[in-house]
């Protein structure tokens, strides 16, 4: 019995630990399975990211190209499309009048800004030539101020004007003529002299010389020193001559226009020269000493009795003071104007009548 109880409980066991080892025998498999499952899914991972990191560059490196085909692909169309243009442009057929008026539009908006530049740079050298040229203006003002000329009055502006020239050598070869003031360069002179000659003139060559030197004689007589002058009234055709002929005398002259002009023949007629050379003697006061200098020179070349006044006139000379008789004599020439002037109007009078 025991031996059957114990063999009933072996098989009872044996019958009970079967199913109980298979169900262990499941879960161990299922366990080994789930076990496998992870490692696999654990080894897979790294494959999946892997393949997502190297898929990343290859979509990036899909991405650059297919932008680098966009990039070409634009700018094959600009390329194009700047062809086109040219070639419209060259055709000018394709250009629309619309486009043509924006561009006429724009085209002068463009030239006035750039334009506006040098407008203002003009406007400012303009300012800047202005305000030099007043600052350069002012100091010329002044020296017109300056130089202004003096009121001169006296008979000898009557006689010869406001200015006389002298001629001054530059150099052995060279002179130049120089302008001065009537009363101041014949200030203190006691004779003065009006020589009317011309370079033409055969006579005149001759007679030039000697009185260059017998001026030079009276004005360097002791106490006497630079009291006689000499005006040159030109009689010459042309200014050329005129200075060449200057060349030859040491005295002063009048302006070329001046004498050979209507002052040269007033005095002409005034001094009543019929022919040249003629030499006519003044004194101080602009009074006649004698018309007949040309022949009182070759006659008495030491010049005793120069300037050869008559008798009475060196009497009248030494009592009657230099202011008196300039009064005396402004007188009697306003008094010879108007008898002159109501000859000229009876005269007038019979022509008319």
């Amino acid at each position: 019995l025991t031996e059957l109880h114990t063999s009933h409980q072996n098989g009872t066991t044996m019958r009970l630990s079967f199913p109980l080892a298979l169900l262990l025998l499941i879960q161990i498999t299922t366990f080994c399975s789930m076990e496998v499952v992870a490692q696999e899914a654990a080894v897979g991972e790294p494959t999946v990211v892997t393949e997502e990191k190297t898929g990343a560059p290859v979509d990036a490196t899909q991405e650059s190209s297919e932008t680098v085909n966009n990039a070409e692909t634009v700018a094959d169309d600009s390329d194009n499309t700047e062809d086109s243009a040219s070639n419209d442009d060259e055709d000018g057929e394709v250009i629309s009048l619309d486009d043509e008026e924006d561009a006429t539009t724009e085209e002068p908006v463009a030239s006035d800004d750039s334009a506006a530049a040098p407008v203002e740079e003009t406007a400012d050298s303009a300012a800047t030539t202005t305000a030099t040229e007043e600052k350069e203006e002012a100091p010329t003002k002044e020296e017109e101020k300056v130089e202004a000329p003096p009121v001169q009055t006296g008979p000898f502006i009557d006689i010869f004007g406001e200015q006389l020239l002298s001629l001054e050598m530059v150099d052995e070869t060279h002179a130049q003529m120089v302008a001065h003031y009537t009363n101041e360069v014949l200030s203190g002179k006691k004779v003065v002299g009006l020589y009317f000659s011309a370079d033409w003139c055969g006579p005149c060559r001759q007679f030039t010389p000697d009185l260059v030197n017998f001026y030079n004689k009276m004005n360097s007589r002791r106490g006497k020193e630079n009291q006689f002058e000499i005006v040159w009234v030109s009689r010459c055709r042309d200014v050329n001559s005129y200075g060449q002929y200057f060349t030859q005398m040491n005295w002063l002259a009048l302006p070329p226009q001046e004498a050979m002009g209507q002052r040269g023949q007033m005095l002409s007629n005034k001094y009543k020269v019929k022919g040249i050379p003629s030499l006519v003697l003044l004194d101080e006061v602009g009074n006649v000493i004698t018309l007949d200098g040309r022949n009182k020179i070759p006659a008495d070349k030491a010049g005793i009795g120069f300037p050869w006044r008559n008798p009475v006139a060196t009497l009248y000379i030494t009592v009657v003071p230099k202011s008196l008789r300039l009064m005396i004599k402004t007188q009697i020439d306003g008094v010879k104007s108007q008898v002159l002037g109501v000859l000229k109007g009876a005269a007038g009078q019979k022509v008319t009548a």
